[in-house]
């Protein structure tokens, strides 16, 4: 009997020493193929099955919101020359640097970077403004350059660099050089203090005002059938001297009128309204004889 030989296909193992390469390449080429057929089905079979969980997983950034960084620089002040150019005035200035795009580690960096254009642009419009202001007036050069700033230069000021901008507002304030305010210092003591004396003698006068107002007595009104002055009594009984009368409707003797003395006086002198007279002498009847030590009758 002639024997055949097993081949791979028959279920042996191993290509036989003798066989031709190709054929080997062949096989593996086709059997790698069908591996990765396989596997490209069942990755796109679990792909597709697992896609609606990785959706609900899926890492979702929340927009960035803008925040804002604020910084306030206080520099040396400026000092800027008056009328005559012989005394300055010192310009003070608070800068406030706002961003909301730099990061808030670069933004110190950025700040130092445009504080000296922001420096330079205060310094010009000062400069125009205090040429034709008198060195005592420091007022006035506040006025004008807060003008300056509102009309020709409003804040705030932008400056960008790359992708960063930075907003900055400045506010000022205006100071006497040294020299002129020990020159008007005197000036200003003395009109302090005839200031303090006009308005103590002005309050004097007030106080003293109120006292004669005070003491100053009641309006009198006159009485009836030629009766004496006396003063309208209050409504509760109470009230200055004069003002109370006793049952017999005659005013008292805390009623009457006192005069030459003050109202609100500690010691009041009592002064009647009328000197004491002696009382009439009695006059015998026609046809009687006159008692001995009464005056006779005159003589028809």
């Amino acid at each position: 009997m002639t024997a055949v030989p097993e081949g791979p296909e028959r279920g042996g193992g191993r290509p036989k020493p003798g066989a031709p390469v190709d054929s080997r390449r062949r096989r593996w080429a086709g059997r790698a193929r069908a591996l990765g057929e396989a596997a490209r089905v069942r990755t796109r079979r679990f792909w597709d099955g697992a896609q609606p969980t990785l959706r609900q997983l899926w890492w979702t950034e929340e927009p960035v919101t803008a925040v804002t960084t604020v910084d306030r620089r206080v520099p040396e002040p400026l000092a800027v020359p008056a009328q005559g150019q012989v005394y300055v005035f010192l310009v003070r200035a608070t800068y406030t640097w706002s961003s909301e795009t730099a990061r808030p580690e670069l933004f110190g960096w950025y700040v130092d970077y445009f504080q000296q254009q922001a420096t330079q642009r205060l310094n010009r419009l000062a400069v125009r403004c205090a040429a034709e202001v008198p060195p005592h007036r420091p007022r006035d050069l506040h006025a004008a350059l807060t003008a300056a700033l509102a009309d020709e230069d409003p804040p705030p000021w932008t400056y960008a660099r790359g992708e960063v901008t930075f907003a900055c507002e400045p506010d000022v304030t205006v100071h006497l050089d040294e020299r002129v305010r020990k020159l008007l210092q005197p000036y200003w003591e003395q009109r302090i203090a005839l200031e303090c004396e006009r308005d103590l003698a002005r309050r004097r006068a007030e106080y003293a005002e109120e006292r004669d107002r005070r003491g100053r007595p009641t309006t009198a009104r006159a009485g009836k059938d030629g009766e004496p002055a006396t003063t309208a009594p209050p409504a509760d009984g109470s009230g200055p001297a004069g003002a109370v009368r006793d049952a017999r409707g005659m005013p008292g003797e805390a009623g009457r009128v006192r005069r030459g003395s003050r109202l609100d006086g500690p010691v009041e002198a009592f002064t009647p309204l009328e000197p004491l007279l002696p009382p009439p002498a009695p006059r015998t009847a026609p046809g009687q004889r006159p008692r001995p030590g009464e005056p006779e009758p005159p003589q028809v």
